[in-house]
């Protein structure tokens, strides 16, 4: 972790290389794609209608990535176990990036079910952010991950559940 610009209390401008980390691990999906060339992708072709919609889940997708990147309190350690808040947001993390690359493997497979795609590709990215915000105690990522979850559902839920 490095700090460059003191925000308030714990909190710093800096970088956060367990967050750069988790960021990189939840893109894996999206480095291999290429690699995978799916039949069919309708993630990467989906055309939203809802403009406000895109605009708002880009919004808070980018703070959400900021804030896990570039946000460190200088009292919380690099990876943090001792307690059992810890262990429970750890644990909760990681059972969310394991249901996204479950439901990458279904993806990449051609089992592209509009709720499956829901759950596991749009629901569980900003609860994996939440889960990391609430395990390192950075409750301004865990902030901005609640309405982030919230606006990234609902467009999944229009685009691949209302409008099949």
């Amino acid at each position: 972790m490095l700090k460059f610009v003191h925000l308030f209390k714990h909190y710093y401008i800096g970088i956060s290389f367990i967050g750069i980390a988790a960021f990189v691990i939840q893109e894996i999906p999206y480095i291999i794609m290429p690699l995978i060339n799916p039949e069919s992708n309708p993630i990467m072709n989906m055309q939203n209608e809802i403009k406000w919609i895109e605009t708002a889940q880009g919004s808070f997708g980018m703070l959400s990535m900021f804030l896990l990147m570039l946000i460190v309190r200088d009292d919380v350690s690099a990876f943090p176990l001792a307690t059992s808040r810890e262990k429970v947001f750890f644990l909760l993390t990681i059972l969310m990036i394991a249901i996204n690359f479950v439901g990458w493997a279904f993806y990449y497979a051609g089992y592209q079910y509009g709720w499956l795609i829901v759950l596991s590709q749009f629901a569980v990215v900003p609860l994996y952010y939440l889960f990391f915000g609430l395990w390192k105690s950075n409750f301004l990522l865990a902030g901005a991950a609640v309405p982030f979850f919230l606006i990234h559902t609902i467009n999944g839920v229009l685009n691949f559940v209302v409008k099949k």
